[in-house]
């Protein structure tokens, strides 16, 4: 079964769900939202009525939103228990660290990367600070969680959480340096080789860098 996948490429959690999609080896249509087309986005805001990306929609017409619920229809649909492990407790641990990359990574990231683009006289310098500081207390997190020595985030299979993982540490790590964790630095590495985020990231190139932050140097 096919569906149709909105996003935009150089999105974190666009790429979080395409990573999903070619995982699976799903056959879906990529739609690109293109804020500058009007018509386009009059049915993208049919579709996402908050304007979020990623969408999906299946073949009954059905949408379904945010990137984690996104890749759990694509695991159903691929027979289940791929992305989304069929131990509960397995589960869980996937879904728990996909969690907290999304809230304690994902979030404060955007709003950093939202606020250099605000004009001066109206950043928030302290928010930005404030944010920086979770993004650590991320870093540090995962570095502790790895000390399992599981070879993904979640365990010794790839799940829904490196599909979250591999765009949102590569963007963040660009604000807030992976510093002295040897292990979170590691994983990063495997899943910068892995296939399908490497497809993720070629759908990236032809928009460039749009990220107002150079690249990771530790």
């Amino acid at each position: 079964m096919s569906f149709t996948l909105w996003y935009h490429p150089y999105s974190g959690y666009g790429q979080k769900a395409a990573t999903a999609a070619y995982e699976l080896g799903l056959p879906f249509e990529l739609r690109v939202v293109d804020h500058t087309d009007d018509a386009l986005m009059a049915e993208f805001r049919k579709i996402s009525p908050f304007g979020k990306m990623p969408a999906l929609v299946d073949a009954e017409g059905r949408a379904f939103h945010e990137s984690s619920i996104v890749i759990e229809w694509m695991d159903l649909r691929a027979g289940g228990g791929r992305l989304i492990p069929r131990d509960p407790a397995a589960a869980l641990e996937a879904r728990a660290v996909d969690r907290v990359i999304d809230h304690y990574a994902g979030g404060p990231m955007n709003r950093i990367v939202l606020e250099k683009f605000r004009p001066e006289g109206s950043r928030d310098p302290f928010g930005s600070e404030q944010d920086a500081q979770v993004l650590a207390q991320a870093w540090d997190w995962l570095e502790d969680r790895l000390g399992d020595g599981r070879t993904w985030g979640a365990g010794e299979s790839f799940t829904l959480a490196d599909c979250c993982a591999a765009p949102i540490l590569t963007y963040a790590r660009r604000l807030v340096p992976f510093g002295d964790r040897p292990r979170l630095k590691a994983w990063h590495g495997r899943l910068m080789a892995r296939p399908s985020f490497q497809r993720a990231l070629e759908d990236a190139a032809p928009f460039g860098d749009l990220m107002p932050a150079p690249p990771a140097v530790d």
